[in-house]
């Protein structure tokens, strides 16, 4: 644009480099953290809901804090990018007695249905996968892990003793 003086007014602009799409898991489960990343360094992450995520502002570690969704925003340069992330519900703390003999059972259960059963180490401990019941097999230290259906889980550390040894002897007196 030139003015009839023969004057150009000029105006400096600047253009700022878009995000890109946020890249990582969109989900996670309560109480556990997920990293979220983008392509353009530099930014600032922000969660609206932080009753549901929160995200640390410069490195973009989002921490679920209870079952739902929020939208986590990525902005540099006034320019944002957006994803919605899930929060899953962790499973419960499993319960039960946590000690069992070689050749008992114990049961164990969790709050939330629906999920499955195994064991770090089937040579020490069995588990029913979607009954919980453990069968001690031999002396350790097994992990018997409870994992829902959206991935979350619990897990408890057994103590799988060796059984006594029979009472042997006269039976009468």
């Amino acid at each position: 644009y030139i003015l009839p003086t023969g004057w150009s007014p000029t105006t400096l602009l600047t253009i700022n480099t878009a995000p890109g799409a946020i890249l990582g898991t969109a989900t996670v489960c309560a109480g556990l953290t997920t990293q979220l990343s983008d392509a353009t360094a530099g930014g600032v992450w922000s969660s609206v809901t932080t009753t549901v995520a929160t995200v640390v502002p410069g490195s973009g570690v989002v921490t679920g804090v209870t079952g739902g969704t929020s939208t986590i925003s990525y902005t540099i340069g006034g320019c944002t990018t957006t994803t919605i992330l899930t929060v899953n519900p962790a499973a419960t703390a499993i319960t039960g007695s946590v000690t069992v003999c070689a050749g008992s059972t114990i049961q164990l259960s969790d709050g939330i249905g629906g999920g499955t059963w195994s064991s770090s180490n089937g040579s020490l401990a069995t588990v029913g996968l979607t009954t919980g019941l453990v069968t001690g097999v031999a002396s350790g230290t097994p992990v018997i892990t409870y994992t829902l259906p959206t991935g979350c889980t619990a897990t408890a550390t057994v103590a799988v003793n060796t059984a006594p040894a029979a009472i042997t002897g006269t039976t009468t007196v």
